[in-house]
């Protein structure tokens, strides 16, 4: 008596039944396969089209742990072309049969190689490294199986914010900017405040002179009358010390120029104001004139910046915006995807299909 199964082909190829050697890979639905054929010899298994061998008197794969029989001998009529598959690795099993690429379905995503077609079952050739990474989001992208972009953490591509007195890392794939400790500077002649600020001084003794000279509580050297308390109008205070050559006021106290005001905003009534979007200098939060800040436009190309998205392009590099090209890994300019599309190349179409 002859034994058979019946298997579903969306079930995988690779998850064999005790005993089952030969099943089928072909489009139908199911397909009824048959125990492995008898021999005494291995040119019985007709091994050049079935890759079979004669063990333990059936013509099986020479390895079953790691190869399958694709389809039954004897069902050319009955699959056509898929007998072709007979003895080939799992993998291959389950691929798809073609003739020319166009046969194939493509990766997932476009930058993940395209399809390609290899001994009659469809391939998909991946590149070793995908060259459109965006700098310094301390992750790096590579292709799955698939043809799916995945992310994975890299501590090495580290996001300078363009700020000396920060220490720029990555931690498990996240940016991170730690404020330097207080102390001078490494780039300039300033001094890191240990608050993420580069100010002039930290101490009397930093200004040179203590007895004529102070440092601020903004860590700006000022002449003494501008930390005694009072207000001091004939030496240039618009309020109790600031102003002049004082330390700038804050919002609400009196003004006279642009420059007495901490925000370099003086209204003509003569009150320092809080940062606009649209004031024409660099205040608040901005990383440029007008742009930058989270309530602001970001910036365009060649303005300052401390992350990518205080730019239109979504990529800032070393504290500056860079302008949209097709191999920054980011979906901008009049790219329909990322890197594709627009100036780039074209997007292909394809469709991410999921089992549920």
């Amino acid at each position: 008596m002859v034994r058979m199964w019946k298997r579903h082909l969306r079930v995988s190829c690779a998850a064999p039944l005790a005993g089952v050697l030969w099943a089928a890979c072909s489009g139908d639905p199911y397909v009824d396969v048959e125990e492995p054929p008898p021999c005494e010899s291995t040119t019985e298994c007709d091994p050049e089209r079935t890759g079979t061998e004669c063990i333990d008197g059936r013509c099986q794969c020479p390895n079953p742990e790691e190869e399958k029989i694709c389809c039954k001998p004897g069902a050319k009529e009955e699959l056509g072309d898929d007998c072709e598959r007979a003895c080939r690795p799992i993998a291959e099993c389950d691929a798809a049969l073609c003739e020319t690429p166009r046969d194939c379905a493509g990766p997932v995503d476009a930058r993940c190689g395209e399809a390609v077609c290899i001994a009659g079952v469809c391939r998909l050739a991946l590149p070793e490294q995908l060259q459109n990474q965006r700098p310094g989001d301390c992750v790096t992208l590579r292709c799955d199986e698939a043809g799916r972009v995945v992310e994975e953490p890299d501590d090495s591509d580290v996001f300078n914010d363009g700020n000396e007195c920060t220490v720029d890392t990555c931690a498990s794939g996240v940016g991170v900017h730690h404020p330097r400790e207080a102390g001078r500077a490494e780039e300039s002649a300033g001094r890191c405040d240990g608050e993420r600020n580069l100010v002039e001084c930290l101490t009397d003794d930093d200004c040179g002179n203590p007895s004529s000279v102070a440092c601020s509580q903004h860590g700006w050297c000022v002449p003494q009358w501008c930390v005694d308390g009072d207000f001091d109008a004939p030496f240039g205070e618009t309020a109790t010390d600031c102003g002049g050559a004082c330390d700038p006021c804050t919002a609400g106290q009196a003004c006279l120029t642009l420059e007495d005001c901490q925000d370099q905003v003086c209204t003509e009534e003569r009150k320092c104001a809080l940062p606009t979007c649209s004031d024409r200098v660099r205040n608040g939060v901005e990383t440029d004139v007008d742009c930058g800040a989270p309530s602001c436009p970001a910036c365009d190309p060649g303005k300052r910046c401390n992350s990518h998205e205080s730019c239109k392009s979504g990529v800032c590099v070393d504290g500056v915006c860079r302008a949209a090209i097709c191999g920054d890994g980011f979906m901008n300019g009049d790219e329909a995807g990322i890197d594709c599309g627009g100036p780039c190349v074209a997007c292909p179409l394809y469709i991410d299909y999921v089992d549920i």
